[in-house]
């Protein structure tokens, strides 16, 4: 996920659009950057976290919640 810095929220290799996660709440904090919510994981039980800077739309973090097992994008070339 550190790779994802710097990246633009909606690039075609960034996380969120490489993978189509599910699009949340869009949030406004208090340092002016926007914090985007997607739904990530096997059954979408892992809630991603991308801070956007809103003029540039680069991220500049990121975070998690949810389990370590719901967090885990399954490896296409593993499934049967």
């Amino acid at each position: 996920m550190d790779h994802q810095i710097g990246k633009g929220i909606d690039d075609a290799d960034a996380y969120p659009v490489f993978y189509r996660l599910k699009q949340g709440n869009v949030k406004s904090l208090p340092n002016g950057n926007q914090q985007y919510e997607y739904a990530a994981g096997r059954s979408g039980d892992c809630q991603l976290f991308f801070e956007v800077e809103p003029i540039s739309r680069r991220i500049v973090r990121w975070s998690s919640a949810g389990s370590e097992r719901d967090c885990v994008i399954p490896n296409a070339a593993r499934r049967s």
